[in-house]
């Protein structure tokens, strides 16, 4: 792994368990943690990347049929929330970007009132559109979530500048320059509007991979992972795009979010 990233903060916001098989093929059936990660990019006035798990999980998931999720995914809440842990830093972020709208990505939004939020329009649609509770909830997606004032407080990362990513960045060709140095990248299959962020030498890529091994050593998830997927084509065309351009640019820090040796290589405050 390259050295540690300039400039961004790593936060650990609790975990669930699942199988190692599930995530990386080949893989006991010991099960492993799946921590949620979050990001503080001090660039641009500072940018939150996703907020991670927080207790309003807890509350969007008390009745049926938001408790399947807390049954089948089992969370520990082994640490402060995300805006404790930032501290009086949390005063300086200026805006918040969603890579997705999983829970474990969302929990914490209502902690950060009124600052801007940056997500692709394909999640909001999917956010805001009349299937049943049930059915989004298939998705991962528990709207109760979302602040109140969510649609208000919205940028779409489609209306962003777009731009050709740099050659070494290949096979990823386009990008949206959300600021100087910090560029919304595509990285879909996972979950409708799923996107990474690249900033520096750092490639924040969500769920796109969930152990880093899935990159490295080529170990696709167990085909069982296809279930919870929005387009499983989809999301093995970006993986193999990402064992790609690991391999041609080894200086390029590539950070799943739920990959626990990664992060605890970065986190902030172990």
């Amino acid at each position: 792994m390259p050295n540690t990233p300039q400039g961004i903060d790593f936060y650990h916001t609790g975990y669930c368990r699942h199988p190692e098989c599930i995530a990386c093929r080949g893989g006991s059936l010991r099960p492993i943690s799946f921590p949620a990660m979050a990001a503080h990019i001090h660039a641009d006035g500072g940018m939150l990347f996703d907020t991670g798990y927080a207790e309003y999980f807890k509350t969007a998931t008390a009745h049926f049929p938001e408790k399947l999720y807390a049954l089948t995914t089992p969370v520990v809440f082994n640490q402060p929330s995300l805006k404790q842990q930032l501290g009086d830093k949390a005063d300086t972020i200026s805006k918040i970007f969603l890579s997705h709208l999983h829970a474990d990505h969302i929990a914490g939004l209502k902690d950060f009132p009124e600052i801007e939020i940056i997500c692709s329009k394909k999640a909001f649609d999917f956010a805001k559109n009349k299937q049943s509770r049930f059915a989004k909830l298939r998705k991962g997606f528990l709207p109760s979530l979302l602040p109140d004032d969510f649609e208000q407080r919205i940028q779409f990362i489609e209306d962003f500048q777009q731009i050709n990513l740099p050659p070494d960045m290949r096979p990823f060709q386009t990008g949206y320059k959300l600021a100087n140095g910090i560029i919304a990248i595509e990285l879909a299959g996972h979950a409708m509007g799923h996107f990474g962020i690249l900033t520096e030498n750092v490639f924040l890529i969500a769920d796109a991979a969930w152990q880093i091994e899935n990159i490295t050593e080529k170990r696709e998830p167990h085909l069982l992972s296809s279930l919870v997927m929005d387009n499983y084509a989809q999301f093995r065309q970006t993986l193999k795009n990402l064992q790609i351009l690991s391999q041609h640019n080894q200086d390029l820090l590539i950070i799943p979010t739920h990959c626990e040796k990664t992060l605890s290589k970065l986190w902030t405050n172990k």
